[in-house]
């Protein structure tokens, strides 16, 4: 366990700042509540210390391997990678005691948060830059904080509160005439619009945006809204302007050096692959994101790569790999309480038991992939673990009028949602019986 005076020793060396090093270490109950909190989450993202809890700095806490280096040999802040020195100088920008280094500092720290799926920290963070920001009268800033807010409530399955941050900030873009933040948001709006399977609402906010970045000529815009819209076509069944529209916008984040979107291209190419059966040239696409998304510290990115890669490798027999890369992505997917994705991991665990012959365990982890589907309100995984299960069941000739009736769901779902050629699929198994 980390001493007390370990951690007054990391956070000193954090935040850098000589008259805030010297408070700090005169006496820690002299640092306002939310900044030793807020510092202590900051080690934390940095991988300093544990996630044991954030009761106070009079608390011991685990240092990991970095943060014993860190608190030893107190190395100068340049000697880090990249991605520690931009997150350690967030953390000196958000706790300056100027405004404009707050903001700036508590945006950086933001976007760090929904990299790393730290969702409570990023709404923490939302919270405080629109306080400072209305304090200020910065519609600008009040705007970048709305948007933020509906990106940390649309990764949490909060669909409603997501659309009306969205439509809070849209409202003030569309007043300060900035198409930038005007084009972003329709296309954070279209995600929502298509995972709730209004697939016409996706479609227009997708091409408002697509329009915007031409007239902008803002290629990188472009290219986002192009994915996007890709995303739509393959949940319609449109598979092959689904993998193409994918590719020219891969091709186009690679050459750009745009890592973070190529990891998300990635792994949508793999998902289409997947819903074609091809779980082999899936499995490549979502190891590329794997990959990519550890070096980026991506965790959102790589725990949807780690539970799609699953599935992959539990449909080809490569049961091991599946249970390694279920595990780990359902130890983030738990902390970050992404029910969407949770559902699709216990759908895993389902497939992988029943493979091995553990029927009555199958059937546990089906319907709780079920159950998580529905209070996700994610309709496409809904019907993705109706249809697992229903399977399963037929498989197994166990309970048939259940199994039917699941079918039914999954068929009625992605008909509803346009993927007409997936409800045709699941209705021919169906009259199978």
């Amino acid at each position: 366990m980390a001493s007390r005076q370990e951690i007054v020793t990391l956070v000193s060396h954090v935040l850098g700042e000589k008259n805030r090093q010297l408070l700090i270490q005169s006496g820690l109950e002299a640092v306002p509540k939310e900044r030793r909190i807020e510092a202590l989450r900051g080690l934390q993202d940095l991988g300093w210390i544990g996630h044991g809890g954030l009761a106070d700095f009079a608390e011991s806490y685990s240092l990991t391997k970095e943060g014993r280096r860190a608190a030893a040999g107190m190395p100068k802040i340049p000697d880090f990678e990249k991605g520690i020195c931009e997150h350690i100088e967030a953390l000196r920008l958000a706790d300056s005691d100027a405004n404009c280094d707050r903001k700036e500092g508590l945006k950086k720290l933001i976007d760090i948060d929904c990299e790393l799926g730290n969702w409570d920290s990023a709404l923490l963070h939302c919270y405080d830059l629109r306080r400072i920001a209305e304090k200020t009268k910065d519609a600008p800033t009040i705007a970048v904080a709305y948007f933020y807010q509906g990106r940390v409530e649309r990764a949490q399955n909060h669909w409603d509160e997501a659309l009306e941050s969205y439509l809070n900030a849209l409202e003030i873009y569309m007043e300060a005439g900035d198409r930038k933040g005007v084009c972003s948001t329709n296309r954070a709006m279209g995600m929502i619009y298509g995972t709730k399977g209004d697939h016409g609402s996706a479609i227009r906010c997708f091409e408002t945006s697509l329009l915007l970045a031409k007239t902008m000529g803002d290629r990188e815009a472009e290219a986002k809204a192009e994915a996007n819209l890709a995303i739509v076509y393959d949940l319609e069944g449109r598979m092959e302007e689904s993998e193409t529209a994918n590719k020219n916008c891969l091709a186009y984040f690679v050459e750009a050096g745009d890592l973070a979107n190529a990891v998300r291209t990635s792994n949508n190419l793999g998902v289409l692959n997947m819903s074609r059966e091809r779980f082999d040239l899936a499995a490549e696409y979502f190891e590329k994101t794997i990959s990519s998304s550890r070096a980026l510290r991506n965790r959102e990115a790589l725990s949807t790569a780690l539970v799609n890669a699953g599935y992959c490798y539990a449909r080809v027999g490569v049961s091991d790999l599946c249970l390694r890369y279920t595990d780990e992505a359902a130890s983030i997917l738990k902390e970050q309480n992404n029910l969407n994705m949770i559902a699709l991991a216990y759908r895993n665990y389902g497939y992988l038991e029943f493979r091995n012959g553990n029927h009555n365990n199958a059937f546990e982890w089906f319907e709780r992939s079920v159950r998580a589907a529905k209070t996700s309100g994610v309709k496409d995984t809904l019907a993705a673990c109706c249809y697992e299960f229903g399977m399963a069941l037929i498989r197994s000739s166990i309970d048939l009028t259940l199994a039917r009736k699941l079918m039914k769901k999954a068929a009625a779902v992605y008909a509803e949602i346009g993927n007409i050629e997936r409800a045709r699929t699941v209705d021919a198994r169906l009259a199978a019986l």
